[in-house]
């Protein structure tokens, strides 16, 4: 379903504080040291494509050209609110990921219920600039648009519990690929804590876990590497 440009644009950026701008470089500075030794490899070829301010927060129409140059894709802004399923797949038909525009309050740095710009573009942008992962965002949206009301509740799930959630086996280390996890200090070393938590990713299993957008989840998947994704949606 394709969108004008002004309809997946939506309204202009919102001005920020000081304390804003501080709590921005302040995550970065934390969640840097955190992962450091931990992300995936293809987390840090993205991460050093996006170039991010690590003292100002990001001004989203100059990173909309910057990914926009780099894959084709550009940001769209969905203010401070889940978009619904449909409309968040729609957006990304139309090659437009959308971003929130607020950031976390100090007292919400370990967690923010909703997902503030720290977490769109700390955790999800530097995957965005990937073509490898950005056909995965495809073969997903895909799936998503062209099946039936029930199966898009499945499609659903799978996208939060590997795009969001998951995690990833890597040099032989369960290490955090969800964007979810790479932007929550919280959720991300309890995840990696908990191994008791951790699951072997499988399509039914996803399917019917539940999810949990306002607490820390009772389960976590692990692919076996990048390849294990890209077989399990090959063909759609």
């Amino acid at each position: 379903m394709k969108m004008s440009q002004d309809d997946l644009a939506g309204p202009p950026q919102r001005e920020y504080s000081e304390t804003d701008h501080d709590t921005w470089k302040r995550l970065i500075e934390r969640q840097l040291k955190l992962i450091d030794s931990i992300a995936p490899a293809m987390y840090w070829e993205g991460f050093a494509q996006l170039n991010l301010d690590r003292n100002r927060l990001p001004v989203q129409n100059k990173m909309s050209a910057q990914l926009n140059e780099l894959v084709g894709w550009q940001l769209s802004n969905a203010q401070d609110e889940y978009l619904k399923p449909v409309d968040w797949f729609i957006h990304l038909e139309n090659k437009h990921f959308p971003v929130t525009d607020y950031i976390r309050q100090p007292q919400d740095f370990e967690f923010t219920p909703l997902p503030d710009l720290f977490h769109e573009y700390f955790g999800h942008l530097a995957w965005m600039t990937l073509p490898r992962y950005l056909e995965i965002v495809n073969r997903i949206t895909r799936k998503y648009l062209a099946s039936s009301e029930e199966t898009r509740l499945v499609i659903s799930n799978i996208w939060w519990f590997t795009i969001e959630f998951g995690l990833i086996r890597e040099d032989g280390k369960v290490r955090p690929f969800g964007a979810g996890l790479l932007s929550s200090p919280g959720e991300l070393q309890r995840a990696l804590r908990e191994t008791n938590t951790h699951v072997p990713f499988t399509l039914q299993g996803a399917a019917e876990a539940q999810a949990k957008p306002y607490a820390f989840h009772d389960q976590y998947f692990v692919l076996d590497g990048f390849e294990q994704l890209e077989a399990v949606t090959a063909g759609w």
